[in-house]
């Protein structure tokens, strides 16, 4: 019998994967606009944050033999086949000037799928101790590893462990845990909380990837004992902020829920577009104008990911990203 899917996960994820097209093709404006700064701030805030909560959840399984050998079929195959396409990809479309294949330097977001396999190699290793001292560690040791300079994008480490907590709370969540956070009860406080981000983003200017968890302090700043403080801050509207968001997803089924189970293959492939967008500055017939941009990126977002949800698309990219026949 197939097992029933979640609507709401589902929901969730088509949102998040939304937001993940739409802030990459936002990327090209963020120095144009501050609204639209605020704005790619504000997403990046909680999309990513919220996929790494969400796979924590649905990790529980980690127990069951043969977990980690699916992960690596699931995951680093992809990522291994996905790395050297884009690698020679970007190269034919003249967006980088050589071939890099190095396995060790993770393409553009293919950053996601190394850290959720190290995420599971971290969890099966911690998952016996006690919860609440494996959580306050892994946010301390987010906090800490931004302070050494070879704890970077190799391997996708920095990310790895300054979204490892995100992970750990997923798994660490309850059906019981997540029915509070579904509570519609409590929408008006998470719509306040997001308004209220969203405002501080719009009233500072600070760099924006502090959010992306992928570089040093040093790479940030002239690194202090304040900017560990300034990635606890930041950890804590991480947290506000997808919770908020999770808040809001609907629990019913939608006509676009179906989406939420392709998102691998939306996540994978929408790299196709999104370099020829940057590579051949697609951004430059939008004008410059706000609003203009805004409705051009929601159109092409909505698009690419419809495109690349569509059965057809399944079917033929099921090989790569399932690592699978499409005819099984």
């Amino acid at each position: 019998m197939a097992k029933t899917r979640d609507h709401y996960f589902d929901n969730a994820r088509f949102f998040l994967i939304v937001l993940v097209v739409f802030g990459h093709l936002l990327r090209s404006f963020v120095t144009e606009n501050h609204f639209l700064q605020a704005l790619y701030m504000f997403i990046y805030s909680f999309h990513m944050p919220a996929f790494v909560l969400i796979s924590g959840y649905f990790a529980k399984g980690i127990n069951k033999p043969g977990y980690l050998m699916k992960l690596v079929k699931k995951l680093l195959i992809p990522y291994l086949i996905f790395q050297t396409f884009y690698a020679c990809y970007y190269y034919f479309i003249d967006d980088v000037k050589s071939i890099d294949v190095n396995p060790f330097d993770p393409q553009w977001a293919m950053w996601f799928l190394l850290s959720l396999f190290s995420w599971h190699v971290m969890l099966y290793l911690v998952k016996n101790f006690n919860m609440i001292i494996v959580v306050l560690l892994s946010f301390l040791v987010g906090i800490i590893v931004g302070y050494f300079d070879f704890i970077n994008n190799t391997l996708s480490l920095s990310r790895t462990f300054v979204f490892f907590p995100l992970f750990l709370l997923g798994y660490y969540a309850t059906s019981e845990h997540f029915n509070v956070i579904k509570n519609k009860k409590y929408l008006p406080l998470s719509v306040a909380s997001l308004a209220i981000i969203f405002t501080f983003y719009m009233l500072t200017d600070f760099n924006f990837e502090w959010l992306f968890g992928s570089k040093p302090y040093s790479s940030l700043e002239n690194a202090d004992i304040y900017s560990g403080v300034k990635r606890g801050l930041i950890y804590i509207v991480i947290i506000v902020s997808t919770f908020s968001f999770l808040n809001i997803v609907p629990k019913r089924n939608l006509t676009l829920t179906y989406i939420g189970s392709r998102t691998m293959f939306i996540y994978l492939l929408h790299g196709l577009f999104i370099g020829l967008f940057r590579a051949n500055g697609w951004d430059k017939a939008f004008g410059g104008n706000m609003m203009i941009i805004m409705l051009g990126l929601l159109i092409m977002s909505a698009l690419i990911v419809y495109i690349f949800s569509h059965n057809m698309t399944k079917k033929v990219a099921a090989p790569v990203v399932e690592v699978k026949n499409p005819l099984n």
